[in-house]
């Protein structure tokens, strides 16, 4: 299990208040009973702890469809630049 599933898994246990026996990867978000506003408050929560935006949540995604995209969207932001040149005082 990827650390973004168990990430989703806390989420919706304590903030939606699914049973955590319910939340597994290949159950839906409509089969947790999730509606269009609980979707968008996900997608927010998604946003916030994982750091991915996913704001094409569809009912019939699985969550570990939800893990996987959340994922790849991580893995394509680049990092941010490093700066490598000397201030010009620390430079003399």
């Amino acid at each position: 299990m990827s650390d973004t599933f168990t990430v989703l898994r806390d989420c919706l246990v304590a903030e939606f208040d699914v049973p955590a026996d319910r939340v597994e990867p290949g159950a839906t978000l409509s089969s947790l009973e999730l509606d269009s506003l609980a979707l968008v408050e996900l997608s927010l929560l998604v946003e916030e702890r994982i750091g991915a935006t996913v704001s094409d949540i569809r009912p019939e995604s699985t969550l570990g469809d939800l893990a996987a995209h959340a994922d790849a969207v991580r893995a394509a932001v680049p990092a941010p630049a490093v700066s490598t040149t000397l201030p010009s005082s620390a430079a003399s």
